[in-house]
């Protein structure tokens, strides 16, 4: 079974706030997307259960893509989560990377570790600009 967009999303916005950085929408859908591209070649199984679409400026999850609109190219400053009613009051639930295999979850949170150790650093330009290299699998799309 594989995580959603947003569940990959929000561990690499709490890696960039732990080491004190943050990250814009278009930085976030690159990532996500090489952590897919990475754990699909390391365990032969989709890490997100949506669509990677070609667009213009590289690969995008429409729903990530959705969800973080409102930032433009800013930062984004808050972990993405949904309201519910608790019974008393109104929370935010967050989407935390897990499933109902620990052993495929964690394989997860160390790819995207690793991701994030390589291509954490680049910015959103230099990120796109990897995904348009010859031969990569968005330069692929017809």
């Amino acid at each position: 079974m594989a995580y959603t967009s947003k569940q990959v999303a929000n561990e690499f916005l709490e890696l960039a706030k732990r080491d004190g950085r943050q990250l814009t929408p278009m930085q976030l859908q690159k990532l996500v997307y090489f952590a897919y591209g990475w754990y699909l070649a390391i365990t032969g199984e989709r890490l997100i259960d949506e669509r990677v679409e070609a667009w213009q400026w590289g690969p995008v999850i429409p729903s990530l893509y959705s969800a973080f609109r409102e930032y433009g190219s800013d930062p984004i400053d808050d972990v993405p989560g949904e309201l519910y009613f608790d019974g008393a009051k109104i929370k935010v639930r967050k989407f935390p990377l897990v499933s109902d295999d620990p052993g495929r979850d964690t394989i997860a949170r160390n790819v995207i570790r690793r991701v994030w150790e390589i291509y954490g650093k680049y910015s959103a330009s230099q990120l796109s600009g990897m995904t348009h290299e010859p031969n990569s699998p968005w330069s692929r799309q017809e």
